[in-house]
């Protein structure tokens, strides 16, 4: 706005002023896009000058500011760096601007991002107009604007028509973090990330379920098995009360196609989780996945007939009470394994012995099986495969009293032999390592690579659509969270396919799938012959 010139220009200037808080009170939207200014590194770098630009909102925040102007409850789910901690924290400072009284309370994972949370108030504040707020100075006198001051973890606003102040405050997740809020809004940034987040919002919940009511703004990407995820799972089912929204990776208008082309190459084993263009990619490769690079797109196959040349074999973990699985693999002449025919249990199925696993086993291994056309021999007999070996999980090989489905005596796989299946193999790792080389191994071989030849992005697993359990499976598995090196044990509905497909796996080595040699003419036998009679000793002292 223009300064003034004389008296009735200040009134002038007065008048618009006042209209235009007034304007900006009623129009979050309006007063953030008119006189919020955020950082902007990228804008920094590229221009050489100050890093404080204008807050332009891309369609995609309108939305969630407006979610968040219309929900008490609300769970961000995003991919990363979309400004919506920003956009959060911006929403406080209107919030603390125009209402005296109100208070904010922003939890972090770490006391370096607390303090960072802070640090952004204190920019928003320090950049809108003099007539809107300042910063608390000896040299300004109070009573006619509203007036800040900060800590490195607080931020209080003293409004000139209130003796009741604003307040923003920073905390790192801790036990007890929750247990003093009285807040208007809890803003948990990164939620997904925060340690103790169960305790508190054991902590939080009752005081923003107060019959006046609380905010609450949970803002994350994701982490398998946390609190937020939970949180957005239940929301989707309607669980609970909070709002959900989405952000995929685009919602920045400038990432384009290329952009993130380019972005899956560069973060071959991450790019869904830190970019996800859907929920459920994000909840299927949040932080925590055990397999973040699994992708339906590169690792899913149409059956197909397996050429009757590759080497196969199966992969087991028993199971009677649990669910159990069992995989066939095969791989190809030039390394490609593929997991091709899958035979499990639902935990609503009725149960089978192991014996009778072997035989459902043995009947199901036909040629052309695999893609629903069973060969058949003259007499219009199923052909069986020629299966090299089983290999089955190590507890199979324990002798065992009388139990489930296993004769006292007897171990899991002779049941299996008694059932007409035989060629059984223990797993060619020991107990101790057995989780981590399986764990290890399927990384190896989820890995996506370019195709020299074709310039589509492959692996050297492929998995047939018909084997349902283990696709379901890959996405939802978690690390274990006292080592990372290892899948979680639970739960077994995942566990079970995984560890089956990983045995079969670990024991497998392409260089006993070769494509057979063209059968030999009679000429190049009959100089084979030859040759092998002139080395000869005898035959060679003839012609020396």
């Amino acid at each position: 706005m223009a300064l003034p010139k004389s008296v009735e220009d200040h009134k002038k200037v007065d008048l618009e002023i006042e209209h235009e808080k007034d304007k900006c009170k009623d129009s979050c939207p309006r007063f953030i896009r008119k006189w919020i200014y955020i950082e902007d590194k990228d804008q920094a770098t590229v221009e050489g000058g100050g890093i404080a630009v204008k807050f332009k909102l891309w369609p995609g925040q309108l939305k969630v500011l407006a979610a968040i102007l219309s929900n008490r409850l609300l769970v961000i789910l995003k991919a990363r760096q979309l400004g919506l901690t920003w956009l959060a924290l911006s929403y406080a400072v209107w919030r603390m601007v125009f209402s005296p009284g109100y208070t904010v309370a922003a939890l972090s994972k770490t006391e370096r991002d607390a303090k960072e949370l802070t640090r952004r108030i204190e920019f928003i504040l320090r950049h809108l107009p003099a007539w809107m707020a300042q910063e608390k100075r000896r040299d300004v006198k109070p009573g006619r604007y509203v007036l800040w001051e900060s800590t490195t973890e607080t931020v209080t606003l003293y409004h000139p028509d209130s003796t009741e102040p604003s307040g923003f405050k920073s905390l790192t997740s801790a036990p007890g973090s929750g247990r003093s809020f009285t807040e208007n809004l809890i803003i948990l940034d990164e939620w997904a990330f925060q340690q103790w987040a169960e305790e508190i919002w054991a902590s939080v919940y009752p005081t923003v379920n107060r019959p006046t009511g609380g905010q609450v703004i949970g803002l994350s990407t994701n982490k398998r098995g946390s609190l937020f995820e939970a949180t957005w799972i239940n929301a989707v089912k309607g669980l609970n009360s909070f709002a959900r929204m989405f952000l995929p990776w685009w919602t920045d208008p400038r990432r384009t196609k290329e952009w993130y082309e380019q972005t899956k190459k560069d973060l071959p084993h991450s790019w869904m989780q830190e970019y996800p263009a859907t929920p459920e990619e994000a909840l299927s490769a949040g932080e925590g996945t055990a397999f973040p690079e699994f992708s339906e797109m590169i690792h899913v196959c149409r059956p197909f007939k397996i050429p009757p040349w590759w080497r196969r074999w199966r992969g087991n973990d028993p199971g009677y009470a649990d669910p159990f699985a069992w995989y066939w693999l095969a791989v190809s002449d030039d390394g490609i394994v593929y997991i091709y025919r899958e035979f499990s249990r639902d935990e609503k199925d009725p149960r089978l012995t192991y014996e009778e696993q072997a035989k459902e086993v043995v009947r199901r291994s036909v040629m052309g099986g695999e893609y629903g056309l069973p060969e058949t021999d003259e007499f219009g007999k199923e052909i069986s495969e020629q299966i090299s070996f089983t290999v089955v999980g190590r507890d199979a090989w324990n002798k065992l009293g009388r139990g489930i489905g296993v004769s006292e005596g007897k171990s899991i796989v002779d049941c299996y032999q008694a059932g007409g299946l035989s060629g059984c193999i223990p797993p060619p790792t020991d107990q101790r390592t057995a989780r981590i080389s399986r764990k290890a191994i399927l990384h190896e071989y989820l890995k996506p690579l370019e195709d020299e030849r074709t310039g589509k992005t492959i692996a050297k697993v492929q998995i047939f659509n018909t084997c349902a359990k283990l696709i379901e499976a890959l996405p939802n598995l978690i690390v274990d969270e006292k080592d990372s090196e290892k899948v979680a044990e639970e739960p077994h509905v995942y566990t079970n396919p995984f560890d089956a497909a990983g045995y079969g796996l670990v024991a497998w080595h392409s260089k006993h799938s070769k494509k057979p040699e063209a059968e030999k003419t009679q000429i190049q036998k009959d100089k084979e012959k030859l040759a092998k009679r002139f080395n000869r000793p005898a035959a060679r002292r003839r012609f020396t």
